[in-house]
């Protein structure tokens, strides 16, 4: 999921917010005021808010909010001059970042500007829109009650369809906010999504998109948001397809197209899967080739998926050169899994060489030297198989080590090396994972019987030498 992308990053809103006032708090605070006729300002106001230029300028925010409260806490509530000097706070604590408290006296402001029109309605709008924004900022706040996140979305989005039904001219970056805070609403008990609001959202995408030629990528990606929440993996494929165009250097979209083409490869019917596993296997392909998702992860994932399709012999080749050349994780399972495809191509030799050159470069592995055992042992040659299994015991690390010693015990009985035999089958009994193997007792038996056979024919002999 990509909803990180779409959540509006308290850095695109600072930028949104600060942008909007730095022009109104570096021009003179009082200038649009004194165009106007009505309403006027008090005597008393007007000459300590004349004061206030040199402290915005000069940043001095003590100064600035110590003649402000003492403003606001000494006219009337109702009155143009405290919903101007609100207006003057909200604004101030804009500049500085701090939102929180920007929100109750732009909404003051608002609130006695819609009762008494004291703000024209270019300022007023602009108010309402960055109310908008503050109620937006803090729903998403982080540790944010359900209970408030969803009384700020209900505000949020109260006051941009005012802002909206009185700006005739839509543009993009209020479509974009509608469907951020549509989106971000919709999805924010993920437990229990509002469909109808997802809906929403995505109708505003999509009239972003036609707002211009050369939409922002915003809308794609919010747009791929409300895509995946509702699990359409094709659809979704058809937005990263442009974005990947687009964007080619981005590395998040390939990843994401050609996780959504994987996840379609999951698909029942064969020749559909099979598919989407090709078109897997072209994205990452397609970024390999613009030096993207060419990490030794993405080159093994690449490999697993033509494993997958049954393409072993591709497979196996880009794994052997992965690993030699270092574009795949030098791991000792990834050598294992090697020399087991070669033994699926039915190219022993290869998978024998895979794992001794793996001997090598993991020296204390004896797992390792038990799976060239194997090979070797399928082989018929049971003498190389032996002399491995020994290298196997004595290097240990084994997964198994009961299976090895009693593999090593059923060998040497085979080669007549009994006593080599009972030793091996005498340790695998003692080790704990020897308890799921039926066979081991009966082998030890087997072996002891010899033994006693062999010990019986010799005292016979003796016995025999010495009659005269």
């Amino acid at each position: 999921m990509i909803e990180h992308l779409t959540r509006p990053a308290a850095r695109w809103l600072r930028g949104a917010l600060l942008l909007s006032t730095l022009a109104a708090l570096s021009a003179p605070l009082l200038a649009q005021e004194k165009e106007r006729e009505v309403p006027q300002l008090t005597e008393r106001t007007s000459s300590e808010l004349s004061k206030l230029q040199g402290l915005v300028d000069a940043k001095n925010w003590d100064g600035a909010f110590a003649i402000l409260n003492a403003l606001r806490s000494t006219v009337p509530p109702d009155s143009y001059d405290y919903a101007l000097v609100s207006d003057i706070i909200g604004k101030i604590y804009l500049q500085k970042g701090d939102y929180d408290k920007a929100l109750e006296p732009i909404e003051t402001a608002v609130k006695l500007a819609d009762a008494k029109h004291y703000f024209d309605q270019q300022s007023q709008l602009a108010n309402i829109y960055f109310l908008v924004q503050l109620y937006y900022q803090a729903a998403v706040a982080p540790h944010v009650s359900h209970e408030e996140q969803e009384k700020d979305f209900e505000q949020s989005l109260k006051y941009l369809k005012r802002w909206l039904e009185a700006t005739p001219k839509k543009t993009d970056d209020a479509i974009g906010l509608y469907a951020n805070i549509l989106y971000n609403r919709a999805v924010a008990d993920p437990q229990h999504v509002d469909k109808k609001m997802l809906d929403e959202a995505k109708a505003q995408c999509l009239e972003g998109l036609r707002l211009s030629p050369r939409p922002k990528d915003s809308f794609y990606i919010l747009l791929l948001a409300c895509l995946q929440q509702e699990q359409d993996f094709a659809a979704s494929a058809d937005i990263l397809e442009i974005l990947v165009k687009r964007v080619p250097t981005n590395k998040t979209y390939w990843q994401q197209l050609a996780t959504t083409y994987l996840n379609m490869a999951g698909d029942k019917n064969p020749e559909r899967a099979l598919e989407f596993n090709v078109r897997a296997i072209n994205t990452i392909e397609r970024a390999q080739a613009l030096g993207i998702m060419d990490t030794p992860k993405d080159n093994y994932n690449l490999i697993s998926i033509y494993f997958n399709i049954g393409q072993y012999g591709k497979a196996t080749d880009l794994l052997a050169k992965g690993l030699r050349d270092g574009s795949v994780d030098n791991e000792q399972k990834n050598w294992e899994l090697l020399a087991y495809s070669y033994q699926q191509l039915n190219r022993e030799t290869a998978a024998i060489d895979t794992l001794k050159e793996a001997s090598r470069r993991f020296p204390k592995a004896g797992q390792i030297d038990f799976q060239i055992a194997q090979i070797y042992y399928g082989l018929d040659k049971t003498e190389d198989a032996y002399h491995y299994l020994v290298e196997a015991t004595k290097k240990g690390n084994l997964e198994k080590p009961a299976a090895v010693y009693g593999f090593m015990a059923y060998l040497a009985f085979d080669a007549k090396k009994y006593d080599e035999a009972l030793a091996a089958a005498d340790k695998a009994l003692s080790l704990p994972d020897s308890k799921t193997d039926k066979q081991l007792p009966q082998l030890r038996q087997a072996i002891q019987q010899v033994l006693h056979d062999r010990e019986a024919s010799k005292a016979a002999e003796t016995e025999s030498a010495k009659a005269p």
